[in-house]
């Protein structure tokens, strides 16, 4: 009898997070993380209703692209204490390149308290505990320099500058590409 393959999105723990895999019934907790404006400060999105939130989470709790070529990680992030959303953060796993491309949006109430750096640290430790992902990559506005301290602060070096990489609501966006090499975890 072979044992089943484990679970791609497991939940994680930190001391103070309880990072819950995503799923559509999640929609109402990120709508309202997503509902205010200055999360999109550096998005080229606006704030979501709940239904495209719950068909989009839908999508992705497959937990893979359709033609199978990426793994798709999400987590719902929430205080262990209890209370509300307070954001969520992402893989986009890429096997073929040994590569992950990682993302993060929390709401304002959770800005500067270290959540972010926790909730990060905690999926790259997951990252590189797994087979085929040898490095982290992120794509931050170069605007946004909490984002950018963030990824420092993780380790992440800048490897790479794509002026024009967008443009939203009138405003050009350049983008930096933050990498970072994930060692296995030792046991």
């Amino acid at each position: 009898m072979t044992e089943p393959d484990p679970d791609p999105n497991p939940p994680l723990l930190t001391p103070r997070l309880r990072l819950e895999p995503q799923r559509a019934g999640h929609a109402p907790d990120m709508a309202a993380v997503l509902a205010d404006p200055r999360v999109h400060d550096f998005l080229p999105s606006s704030p979501p209703t709940q239904a495209e939130l719950r068909a989009r989470f839908a999508r992705l709790e497959s937990r893979r692209s359709p033609d199978g070529t990426q793994g798709w990680l999400n987590w719902v992030v929430f205080a262990r204490a209890g209370g509300s959303a307070l954001g969520t953060v992402q893989a986009t796993v890429r096997p073929a390149e040994g590569e992950a491309d990682v993302a993060y949006v929390f709401h304002p109430s959770a800005w500067g308290q270290g959540y972010a750096t926790e909730a990060v640290r905690v999926m790259l430790d997951f990252l590189a505990s797994g087979p085929g992902v040898r490095e982290a990559v992120a794509q931050v506005d170069t605007r946004n320099a909490a984002s950018l301290r963030l990824l420092t602060r993780l380790g992440f070096r800048r490897t790479a500058f794509t002026p024009h990489a967008d443009e939203f609501r009138g405003v050009v966006s350049d983008e930096f590409t933050y990498r970072l090499p994930l060692a296995p975890a030792s046991g």
